[in-house]
């Protein structure tokens, strides 16, 4: 079976078929609650956001969540059980937190002349809204800044399969934002800055059972930039748990991650949750003690 390579980068969707059964509507929107209230039990547990961000993020997220599970078509006991049929669009929402910092996204890819598997052109826009915390030294005193981010981007690009290889190249342009209260002078990450961007992402399957995946993106908006390694092994259908690490920078800094994941996918989506621990690269390097978590779900119609 075809894989995305999408979540970020990488959804459920009422009436996807597999091969027994068809998802109820119902479903889907008690398991979008779920994942909603976990995340903003999250959100709660946070000291450091304000009400009113726990309640945009946590509104923001359950949003996107809808708009990906709002059914498509509603079957009915009239309705053959059609084979299959790989779509056009992928869609997309996700979060993202650790003890300082908090994200929540979503995105859509448009294939326009051929299904999402097939080689051709890629059209994709994606955004995103969080907040993180940090300390430093300023004239001999420690301060806490407290800071808001945004993004939003504007993509074009191809897929191509090479046998076991699926490879995405993009460039497009995007604007980022870093809103830090109280002004840090030390700190060159401030301000709205828009740039080009260029991504790459590759799926290897390695055999029946394991893959590995690479994305990797570079905009010169705060010169942002990013890479990911995932490798998994299925070991149940399309079920699949592995290990993941990230490198997250910018002009002020790197982050390092390293942790596990699970992964299940199904004809038309996807859903992977992944944790572990996180910390600044080449400084704590040694010290990866912030725990984060990610959760990813992804649709394709």
């Amino acid at each position: 079976m075809p894989q995305f390579t999408d979540g970020a980068t990488d959804v459920l969707h009422v009436g996807i078929q597999d091969s027994n059964h068809t998802i109820e509507n119902s479903h889907v929107v008690q398991f979008v609650m779920r994942i909603a209230m976990l995340c903003w039990r999250h959100l709660r547990s946070i000291e450091w956001l304000a009400p009113k961000g726990r309640a945009a993020a946590f509104a923001l997220f359950v949003i996107s969540l809808t708009a990906i599970s709002a059914p498509h078509h509603n079957a009915t006991a009239d309705d053959a059980a059609p084979a299959y049929q790989p779509g056009w669009v992928e869609v997309w929402a996700g979060a993202d937190a650790a003890s300082h910092t908090w994200l929540v996204f979503s995105g859509v890819t448009v294939s326009p002349f051929s299904n999402v598997y097939e080689n051709g052109l890629r059209l994709r826009v994606s955004g995103g809204y969080g907040g993180y915390v940090y300390t430093g030294e300023r004239r001999s005193e420690l301060h806490t800044f407290t800071a808001r981010t945004s993004y939003a981007e504007a993509l074009a690009g191809y897929l191509m399969r090479l046998g076991p290889v699926t490879a995405k190249a993009f460039a497009g342009v995007t604007a980022i934002e870093h809103d830090i209260a109280p002004y840090d002078p030390d700190n060159p990450v401030q301000g709205q800055e828009i740039g080009p961007k260029v991504v790459a992402e590759l799926w290897i399957n390695m055999g029946a059972s394991a893959w590995g995946q690479v994305d990797a993106s570079w905009t010169s908006a705060h010169n942002t930039s990013g890479a990911r390694v995932r490798t998994g092994y299925r070991v149940w259908k399309d079920t699949s748990i592995g290990i993941e690490g990230a490198l997250h920078a910018n002009d002020m800094g790197e982050d390092l991650r390293g942790g596990l994941f699970t992964r299940f996918a199904w004809n038309g989506g996807e859903f992977s949750i992944a944790g572990g621990y996180s910390g600044r690269f080449l400084e704590e390097a040694k010290e990866l003690k912030d725990p984060y978590a990610t959760a990813t779900l992804l649709l394709q119609f």
